[in-house]
């Protein structure tokens, strides 16, 4: 455990020890992951690799109320999805135990009938944990803790690790318990808990593959199961989604998306794999590998990796309307349903894109924030587009300001590169909207920008500004931080800074000396939406029609349209202004 001497009390992770004003700091944010409760008794064997859903099982899982799974890229995991520890609960908020240390998260499961077990039945317990590499990782005073239930209905420490460089395993561990005698009853459970820094989410836990069934041996880690290590998550080199509009200019953006599949078996095993995408719109397919044999053939406790081609968009079939594209890619590996255990469900990886109006590195969960505490210090991000356009707005999510007073207004900017003469190419102030979420702000110049640009802001109060960091994606090679008039590139802090440019059509043709009326047209933003759309103007009069035709919504004299309470789906709108009539599509759906 260390001792941080911060100057904010709720500060939830940074990557310094001590806090200076001229530091770039990290905190992590609340995720949901709901579960229910449902307390049955069970009986072997049990399998766990959490990678049925992102919520904990509630038929195997009694208390997880404050448990994250989580499925990152780069650890190498028996199988996609894990669950995280750390000083954090569910929802972002410190445990905080007296002098910050004591036991933070738990996760305890259904009873478990063992009633008619004996000791020569030969019953192991077993599980893979690792130290978080993307997360601060646990002191010598951390530990990981393993408790049975035994027959006197006490709870036993059977296990526990504790955490230190020389314990700095880089690589998932296995182990195995056997379980004594004291634990053969019908009312088995048994727990999983960290112990460290309360003060955040520090010294941090990753566990996978819990297993518990008899007739077992001795570090035998010999499963009949065939693995995914991660979902996919995205198609370019460095985006997780880009303009619609920006798609034929994208082919030499785009990258080749690896897989990991894993042998947890001790024999040679064949495999097929199948990688295909679909538009959800036109229900368009397109297979991009089908039954392919994985070529060498796999060998026991073997781990491969696949990379695909790069897929071409500019091949697809896509319009206004198509912007989604779903990819599923999965194994035929011989894994079946045994011993009531389905070995199927981590055989498949499902993820989709989506296309809107503006750049992102981000997948839109923030969670961790990032930001500086010094006044007159710049954040920026640098920024790629496929081809001249003219950006219109700046995206910026600003996490709840719970752990920041900043209560001051910024000034956004974009610079055209950040040599000496540092000239910005458009700048206006606004108020930053600390609503865990993404804000749109409507530049009052518009600009057109091509090639390399740099958006973001600079702070105007001595306090910590956050800003959404997303781990899941590594674009930290992007972030720029400006203290006391020099320019510093980021290698502080690991993932996306949540900064976006958006791109649309202007009213405005910019010279150097004036700006001058383009078109009357009305831009909706953002479109998708999870059900409210902004209009960039007030209009007279705004009707909703659903695909069949029927008018649902009539609205007078707003520049906004709400349609949360409505079902997700396609919407026509009918907007009429300056005796102007314009129809767009408008597409709700569930993020």
């Amino acid at each position: 455990m260390k001792k941080f001497n911060f100057f904010l009390f709720f500060l939830v992770i940074f990557i310094f020890e001590k806090l200076n004003a001229q530091e770039l700091i990290t905190y992590k944010l609340k995720i949901n992951n709901f579960s229910n409760h449902n307390l049955n008794n069970i009986e072997l064997p049990f399998w766990d690799d959490f990678s049925k859903s992102k919520s904990i099982d509630d038929s195997l899982w009694s208390n997880s109320d404050n448990i994250i799974i989580k499925d990152y890229y780069n650890i190498d995991a028996p199988s996609k999805n894990v669950i995280q520890f750390d000083g954090i609960d569910i929802n972002g908020n410190p445990y905080d135990h007296d002098e910050g240390y004591g036991i933070s998260d738990i996760i305890t499961s259904d009873i478990i009938n063992l009633n008619n077990l004996i000791q020569a039945d030969s019953t192991y317990f077993s599980f893979y944990w690792r130290f978080n590499i993307n997360g601060e990782s646990p002191d010598y005073e951390d530990s990981l803790f393993i408790d049975f239930l035994d027959d006197n209905n006490k709870w036993q420490t059977i296990w526990h690790q504790n955490g230190g460089k020389n314990n700095n395993e880089n690589q998932f561990i296995f182990e195995d318990i056997i379980l004594d005698e004291i634990f053969f009853h019908k009312n088995f459970q048994f727990k999983i808990y960290n112990k460290g820094n309360t003060k955040g989410p520090f010294d941090s836990w990753l566990i996978d593959y819990i297993y518990l069934n008899k007739k077992r041996k001795k570090n035998d880690s010999t499963f009949l199961d065939r693995s995914l290590a991660h979902e996919g998550y995205k198609i370019f080199k460095n985006h997780i989604s880009i303009p619609l509009d920006h798609i034929n200019f994208s082919d030499d953006f785009l990258d080749s998306i690896s897989f990991q599949i894993n042998n947890l078996d001790k024999d040679i095993q064949p495999i097929n794999y199948t990688f295909k995408a679909e538009l959800p719109y036109n229900n368009k397919s397109y297979i991009i590998s089908e039954n392919k044999p994985l070529n060498p053939i796999l060998n026991g406790y073997d781990r491969r990796y696949i990379k695909t081609s790069p897929i071409k968009l500019s091949e697809f079939e896509l319009d206004t309307n198509s912007s989604e594209i779903n990819f599923l890619f999965y194994i035929n590996s011989g894994d079946s349903i045994l011993y009531k255990q389905n070995f199927l469900k981590n055989d498949s990886s499902k993820f989709s894109i989506n296309f809107s109006n503006f750049y992102s590195y981000d997948d839109g969960i923030a969670e961790f924030a990032a930001g500086l505490n010094q006044k007159n210090s710049e954040l920026v991000v640098e920024h790629n587009t496929f081809t001249k356009d003219t950006l219109t707005h700046i995206q910026i999510y600003f996490p709840f300001n719970i752990y920041s007073e900043y209560n001051n207004q910024i000034e956004i900017i974009v610079y055209d590169n950040l040599d000496e003469n540092n000239i910005k190419l458009t700048s206006q102030y606004i108020t930053p909207n600390f609503n865990d979420s993404y804000n749109e702000y409507e530049l009052s110049s518009p600009i057109i920008v091509s090639d390399t640009f740099f958006i973001g802001f600079k702070q105007n109060e001595n306090s910590f500004l956050p800003i959404g960091l997303d781990k899941n994606n590594n674009t930290s090679d992007k972030i720029f931080y400006k203290i006391d008039n020099s320019w510093i590139k980021n290698d502080l802090i690991f993932g996306s800074l949540m900064i976006r440019p958006v791109f649309g059509k202007s009213e405005y043709i910019l010279t150097n000396t004036n700006s001058e009326k383009l078109d009357k047209r009305v831009n909706i933003f953002p479109n998708p939406s999870t059900g409210i759309f902004y209009l960039s103007k007030k209009v007279e009069n705004i009707k909703i029609f659903n695909l069949e035709g029927k008018l649902i919504k009539n609205i007078n004299d707003s520049d906004k349209i709400n349609l949360f309470n409505y079902e997700n789906g396609f919407y026509i709108v009918d907007i009429l202004n300056s005796n102007i009539r314009e129809r767009n599509k408008l597409i709700k759906r569930k993020y």
